[in-house]
Parts: structure tokens; C-alpha cells; sequence
């Protein structure tokens, strides 16, 4: 396969794994926002396969763009952008509009993950809260790693905003 071909199919691939990723993302703020926390570990494992499918692909799409680097003479880890201005049409094209897409999903992705970080924040604090009103001074909760840790209520704050 040539190199640009091969270079524009893994960009189609990753494409549609950053559309998975913004539409899982999605859903994992509609959940946040409903406060549906039963099924959050369901989406988040949903996130992680993306993330790591996308990691695979990004060693496919490195190599493939190297290759086509070295074909026009480019240094190895030259850009997309630089890519796009040594290569002939039809693939120059074509490289663009992946190019101008993926930054697209990028901020869109930027701005949906800001916003759930912000809303799993608030609800955090809101579990906080309730806890402190029933008088507990500490729960055991799990961390990333499936272990428990003690969550400790330091401050009590209440936000009458959200």
C-alpha cells in the first residue's frame, strides 16, 4: 500500500475512534448530569477501550506517516500539516480535511471532558455533603486501583447554585 493511502486510512481510523471517544463522553455527562452514578463504571470501562484502541492506532498512524515523511524526503516526525504541503493531490487534499477534522474532535473533546470533570466535581462534593449531614466523619471508597481509602469530610460547604 502506498504510503499516503496507508497514512489516510489509519487518520479514517482514528477518525472514528475520537467519534466513539466524543459520543462515550457524551454519554458519560448525560449520566453525570442525571446523577445516574450506578452506571459510570460502565461507561468509564467504555472510555478506557477507546483510549487504548486509540493508542494502537496512533503507533499505526506514526509509522505510516514516517514512511510517507521519508517517501518526500521530510524528517521523520515531521507534522501532519507538513505532510500535507509535500504530497500531490489527490492525498494532499484528503490529508488536509483529516487534518482539520481531528483538530475539530480534539477541542470537542477538550470541552465535553472539562465539563464532566467540572460535573463529577460537583458531585463528589454533593456526596460529601450528605455524608457530613449523616454524621459521618470518614468512609472507605474505592480508588483507581480497586482498593479501598479512607474519604475523609474536612470542610462542609454548601453551593445553593447548582
Amino acid at each position: 500500500m502506498e504510503p499516503a493511502e496507508d497514512l489516510s486510512h489509519q487518520l479514517w481510523t482514528m477518525r472514528e475512534l475520537l467519534e466513539q471517544l466524543v459520543y462515550k463522553l457524551e454519554v458519560q455527562g448525560l449520566l453525570l448530569a442525571a446523577g445516574r452514578a450506578r452506571w459510570i463504571p460502565y461507561v468509564t470501562a467504555e472510555l478506557e477501550a477507546i483510549i487504548e484502541a486509540i493508542g494502537e492506532i496512533e503507533t499505526s498512524r506514526a509509522a505510516a506517516s514516517a514512511r510517507l515523511a521519508r517517501q518526500h524526503g521530510q524528517p521523520q516526525h515531521a507534522s501532519l500539516a507538513e505532510l500535507v504541503e509535500h504530497v500531490q493531490a489527490p492525498w494532499n487534499g484528503l490529508l488536509q480535511q483529516h487534518r482539520l477534522h481531528l483538530l475539530s474532535l480534539q477541542s470537542e473533546i477538550e470541552e465535553i471532558s472539562r465539563t464532566n470533570s467540572e460535573m463529577a466535581r460537583r458531585s463528589l462534593m454533593r456526596s460529601r455533603e450528605i455524608i457530613a449531614s449523616l454524621g459521618e466523619q470518614s468512609v472507605d471508597m474505592y480508588d483507581p486501583r480497586g482498593l479501598t481509602t479512607p474519604l475523609s469530610v474536612s470542610a462542609l460547604r454548601l453551593d445553593r447554585t447548582v
